[in-house]
Parts: C-alpha cells; structure tokens; sequence
C-alpha cells in the first residue's frame, strides 16, 4: 500500500507558493520566493524531488510526477507575476506599432543648390567659371572697380582689413579685374564665392554670404545684349512666364547701372496661378569705361556688362524663406527638405 503523504505536502507547498508569489510586492521579494521554493541548495519543492530516492519504489513513480507537476506550476506564476511587476503582463517587451527610425539622408545645402542652378544656366548661354582670393588688396577691391577710398563703401566699418592694404573681399568684383588682366576678350564669366562685410547677423544679412559676379567683355556689346540675357537667365529659373524690370541705380563700376526686380507666377496649391509682387533679384549695368582702362583694354573698342547677386537671397525667392539665419542653422530637420 502506498503512502500518499509526500503528494498532500506537496499539494500544500504548492498553495504556499502560489500564496507567497501573490503576495510579492517588488522583484527582490520575489526572488526570495523562488529560492525558497525552488532554489536549488533550499528548495522546499526541490527538496522532495531530491528525497525521491529514499521513498519506496512503488511510491516513486507518483510522487515524482506530483512533484514535477507542482514546480512548473509554481515556475508558470513566478514568470507571471515578474511580468505584471515589470509593467504589465499584456505589455509587448517591443512595440511594433511605433515606425522604424530612418537614417538621415544628407543633400547639397540650399544655396549650394542655388549655386549650381544659377551656374547650369549661365553656362548654357556660354559663360564659365571664374574664381579668385578671398583676401585681395585694395586696388582689386576698390580703386580697379572705380572705387575711391575715400567711398563709404571702403570705411572699416563696412570692409573688414587684415593687414595694412589687404582685406577681405566685399565682394567677387576683383574676380573681373583679376580675369580681364590675364585674358583677351571676348570674356563672358561668372564667379561663385564667398565675401565678407561687418554686417548686422538678422533676417536678411550675414557677415558673410555667398554672391555670384557675372561680366561680359566684347566688341560691339549693348544694353540690348544685357538685357537680353538677363532676361532669358530669369525665365529659365523661375519659369517662362516671369516678368523682368530694370531700375535705374547707382554702382561706381557700371554705368548706367540698374536694380533688375522679377516678378513670377506661382501655383497655389488649389491649382490657381497668381503673380507675386515685384522683387529685386540682382545689382547690374555696363561696365565703366575707366573700369575697362585699368584692366588696359581700349575703353574705345570693347565694352560690355556686369552683375552681382545673391544665391542665398534666390534661394529664399525660391522656396519662400523669410529668414535668411534659417540656411545658417543647420538644423538638419529643415535642410532635410532640399535633400534630392
């Protein structure tokens, strides 16, 4: 006859646990309640399963499968209560409903886009690429382009000087004298790069921006030429149906000079196409004569023309940008958007 008094202690240490797990309030007590329970060394229930062979044969077979029954009970709820104590038992370790985080996708910057757009067109109409220092003197600066010093223009205040005659270039002007000098006519060249001035850092200025210079040289050039061309530049970047207007103005290298303004025709996004407002795009004008004397051309047989604008000022035409310092933030949720 066999002796059913291991499987009732077993059945009792089974309520104990199960009472013990319940009560666990934090995960250290309720590893002490697996120690206690099914620890290897202490084990109440690991105990019995130990003892096995000390029952008679007969009672072994039982015993064993109650005890085995009653661990993987007791193993089941100490797995379920870790769970609730960890946040939540129905909680998913991952969630696979949040979406998957997307490397960012780096791009050329905004007015670098500018940059390459303006230069596609220009040398489609028969331009190239010119570049010169960043520190020059004076006389490329100033004095060659019909500067005096003594102009506002040259005062400290505006032109930033390292040391005595050299200075930071306040614009890609001496790019024309510096090519006129080393070639013949017929120039036609725009130079891309970067000038300085003791700006105000705001909405519309930086102490230092990129311009673009654009110079025309050759017999028999006109203001129709000027005209032209500028006009056929702006309505392949911003579409045929933009208007030029040229101002009259005032630049000591060009005379007559003349703001060139555009206006464009947009597309709202319910389909409707309306004009915008006037907006100056560029400074522009025939190149002075004297200006053509001191690069030792003859003033008599060559004229021609010149521009200067801003890629950064296109650029917030283009993609309605109302704030210069937005391209200099590099916050790369915004320059994101221009990324091709």
């Amino acid at each position: 006859m066999t002796d059913d008094t291991p499987v009732v202690a077993l059945g009792a240490l089974e309520a104990q646990a199960l009472e013990a797990i319940a009560s666990a309030e934090d995960r250290d007590a309720l590893e002490h309640v697996r120690v206690d329970f099914l620890g290897r060394s202490e084990g109440r229930i690991s105990a019995v399963l130990r003892g096995l062979g000390q029952l008679p044969p007969e009672d072994r077979p039982k015993v064993g499968q109650e005890a085995n029954r009653v661990k993987g009970v007791v193993a089941a709820a100490l797995e379920a209560r870790s769970s609730e104590l960890a946040g939540g038992s129905e909680a998913p370790a991952v969630d696979l409903t949040l979406p998957a985080r997307r490397r960012w996708k780096g791009g050329l910057h905004p007015i670098t886009q500018a940059v390459n757009d303006i230069w596609h067109i220009f040398r489609d109409l028969g331009f190239t690429r010119a570049r010169g220092p960043e520190a020059d003197t004076e006389w490329y600066n100033f004095e060659a382009l019909n500067t005096p010093l003594d102009h506002p223009a040259a005062d400290e205040q505006d032109t930033l000087y390292l040391v005595d005659s050299v200075l930071l270039r306040s614009h890609t002007s001496p790019v024309q004298m510096r090519t006129m000098e080393k070639h013949d006519p017929p120039i036609r060249i725009i130079a891309p790069g970067w000038v300085y001035r003791r700006d105000t850092y705001d909405a519309t200025h930086t102490p230092a921006f990129m311009q673009i210079e654009g110079l025309v040289i050759d017999e028999d050039v006109t203001f129709v030429d000027f005209k032209a061309t500028l006009g056929e530049f702006a309505r392949r970047y911003w579409g045929p149906d933009t208007q030029v207007r040229f101002r009259p103005s005032f630049f000591p290298f060009t005379e007559p000079s003349a703001e060139v303004d555009v206006k464009r025709v947009i597309t709202r996004p319910d389909g409707t196409r309306v004009e915008t407002d006037w907006l100056e795009i560029m400074g522009a004008g025939m190149v002075d004569p004297n200006v053509i004397e001191n690069a030792g051309y003859d003033a008599e047989k060559y004229t021609g023309w010149a521009f200067g604008m801003g890629p950064a000022r296109i650029a917030m035409l283009k993609h309605g940008v109302d704030d210069l310092r937005t391209f200099f933030d590099n916050d790369v949720r915004f320059l994101a958007q221009f990324a091709s």
